[in-house]
């Protein structure tokens, strides 16, 4: 997973004070972790109060490719936000001055796209840095796991839609969700697909639904198997999962 921060301009005034060191320390700190590849694009030499936007687009127009590699952007500077049609991965920014005010231009809680993070969480990169982890599990963009692998397709804030593949012979755990349904659609393969006491016959059109709080679980037949997972309820992250069993020994 790859990182990009970009720090705040001169002189902005909704910045965190000693943002830029701060995202230095968090991406070294990342890297070294080897939790994400991480990438720094230092925009402090600019003044924020003077550039031009024309200038301001051209520069980050020039830097489209090194955006667009990024699975996320963490947006220290409000210049982003300007310019938010180029970034095409999900923006984590900080929000708020010093003074605990909002600046106008900065998103509303829960946009889409957006995870915003109070100014007071964003000071010091040793307190940021167990937060951000976090952020990085829920908004990966495609994993691999010991029964298979999963991609992210579409990320909102009140539903997740995910591909899913299990390998031939392969099991997720068995488990459940505190905060979560979700709709399993095969579209390849074959396999088991459980849910709550039954066990059913996993084959392409056949469609799965999963309360909170009902055990599952899929497995994968002899050409393994492929379905879409679409998530809703008012926390989708990766770490709402309760394991009841599991063949590779997760908690």
């Amino acid at each position: 997973m790859k990182v990009l921060f970009v720090t705040p301009m001169r002189d902005e005034r909704h910045a965190v004070t000693g943002a830029a060191g701060t995202v230095r320390s968090l991406a070294a700190a990342l890297a070294k972790d080897g939790l994400a590849e991480t990438d720094v694009l230092d925009l402090g030499p600019l003044p924020f109060e003077e550039i031009a936007l024309p200038a301001l687009t051209a520069l980050l127009s020039a830097e489209r490719g090194r955006i667009a590699a990024a699975d996320l952007v963490h947006a220290w500077s409000a210049a982003t936000l300007f310019l938010r049609p180029l970034f095409p991965a999900t923006l984590v920014v900080t929000v708020g001055a010093p003074d605990g005010t909002l600046a106008p231009f900065l998103p509303s809680e829960g946009e889409a796209g957006i995870v915003l993070l109070p100014a007071e969480q964003c000071r010091a990169a040793a307190a940021l840095a167990g937060h951000y982890r976090r952020i990085l599990e829920n908004h990966k963009r495609r994993d691999t796991r010991p029964w298979g692998s999963w991609e992210s397709l579409r990320l909102m804030p009140d539903h997740k839609v995910k591909h899913i593949y299990v390998a031939p012979g392969e099991k997720l755990s068995l488990q459940y969700h505190h905060r979560r349904r979700e709709v399993w659609t095969v579209v390849a393969g074959s396999g088991v697909i459980t849910v709550g006491e039954e066990a059913l016959e996993a084959l392409p059109g056949r469609v799965f639904i999963v309360e909170k709080g009902q055990k599952h679980r899929a497995e994968g037949g002899p050409q393994g198997l492929h379905f879409i997972e679409v998530q809703t309820g008012d926390y989708l992250g990766e770490d709402d999962i309760v394991r009841l069993e599991d063949r590779y020994g997760r908690k």
